[in-house]
């Protein structure tokens, strides 16, 4: 018997139990479309916030004061000393909420023209201008502080004074700007939720020199360690050091061991679909023994009768996987839509609609790698439940079998 006719034997006998046969296909396709879906949406999460962090590049680096004593000039220049190290931008940060509004927002003082390497290389705005770098209350404000999360309404215009709340402390702001959406969480804090105020304005406000972050690009990618190295010899405990290289890599960890759980999670169907199998091609034996004992009596040897009913097991992983990636296709595709409908942040420009959220601010990616595993597991479980019934029926007399009522 050759393949052809083989896997015509074993679909025909499946289609005699359309029903059984659809119910155990798709207890397999729920648990490939499951994964599916679910590792797209993280993988574009991923590309999303390896794009997003890539645009400060790979060769920034970034200090942070340790405790409650800030950066001081003297780091400033200690660190514009070290060799390989081209550019440095002090910042000097703090969180806050504006008053009235409930809204939780992180003040950080830059330099004008610092701010566009902060936010990646450019700084869009909606509407307004920058604030010149002068000791004044002026303002560029992040999308989410400036339109209603819930409502799209737009609740702080250009030109408006905000009352930010620091601690015990009000910093009263007059708003030049407004920033378009960002959607991205680089390495001090989320642009759509900040607002940027002169450095030498908070220097002022906050009563004393010295600086909470400091953002230093080395000359090369090669060299980054380099200055990590210098710079915590340099700093000692008093700084943290990190790197986005540094970031990514963690980030990748911990995606990697969400896949992991979510695969984990999403096998137990297959479970399911293995207790199917088995039973279907257990009830499939027993209603054919008379059958079975027949064509064996005619010829068809027993390796034939087992290899028959392995590939009615393997149909149904193959069947169901395949069925199961079509559907995780369009179950990916669905939540993202429910996704960008249900959380868009403020009215778009122009008044169209709004920006997706940071929650879904990425396209989902279907995975080779885990469509691969999802479509193994499939094949595998079926397979492996089918193979006691096989041996079952190949060993079957056909004289008994011929008897068997």
């Amino acid at each position: 018997m050759n393949l052809y006719d083989l896997v015509r034997l074993a679909w025909k006998q499946l289609i005699q139990r359309r029903l059984r046969t659809v119910i155990t296909i798709l207890a397999v396709a729920v648990g490939v479309m499951i994964i599916v879906a679910l590792s797209s949406h993280t993988q574009g999460l991923y590309l999303s916030f390896i794009a997003n962090f890539e645009r400060l590049g790979p060769s920034t680096i970034l200090v942070t004061s340790a405790g409650t004593r800030l950066l001081s000039d003297v780091d400033l220049y200690r660190i514009s000393e070290i060799p390989n190290v081209v550019s440095i931008i002090p910042m000097r940060s703090l969180s806050g909420s504006v008053e009235g509004l409930n809204i939780r927002v992180s003040v950080v003082g830059v330099r004008s023209y610092e701010l566009k390497e902060l936010l990646g290389g450019s700084v869009d705005l909606i509407e307004g201008n920058l604030f010149s770098d002068s000791p004044m209350p002026a303002a560029v404000i992040g999308y989410n502080v400036a339109y209603d999360r819930t409502t799209g309404r737009k609740i702080i215009d250009v030109g408006q004074v905000v009352v930010v709340r620091l601690g015990t402390r009000t910093l009263v702001l007059n708003v030049l700007g407004i920033l378009n959406y960002y959607g991205t969480t680089p390495l001090i804090s989320s642009p759509d939720d900040t607002i940027y105020i002169p450095l030498d304005f908070f220097m002022k406000f906050g009563g004393g020199q010295g600086y909470s972050a400091i953002m230093v690009k080395a000359s090369d990618v090669g060299l980054v360690n380099d200055v990590v190295d210098n710079i915590r010899l340099l700093l000692g405990t008093r700084a943290r050091v990190m790197t986005v290289q540094s970031i990514i890599n963690t980030f990748t960890t911990i995606l990697n061991q969400i896949n992991m759980l979510l695969v984990s999670i999403a096998s137990t169907s297959f479970i399911a679909a293995g207790l199917g199998t088995f039973n279907i091609m257990m009830i499939s034996v027993l209603e054919r023994v008379r059958e079975i004992g027949l064509i064996k009596a005619l010829g068809m040897k027993d390796s034939e009768v087992l290899l028959t009913y392995l590939t009615q097991g393997t149909l149904i992983g193959v069947v169901g996987g395949l069925l199961g990636l079509g559907l995780g296709f369009l179950l990916s595709h669905t939540l993202t839509y429910v996704f960008t409908t249900m959380f868009r942040v403020g009215p778009g420009v122009g008044g169209g609609p709004g920006s997706p959220s940071g929650f879904t601010n990425y396209t989902p990616i279907i995975s080779y790698y885990y469509t691969f595993i999802a479509l193994s597991l499939s094949i595998f479980t079926t397979a492996i439940a089918s193979i006691y019934p096989s041996w079952r029926a190949a060993r079957l007399n056909p004289v008994e079998a011929l008897r068997y009522e």
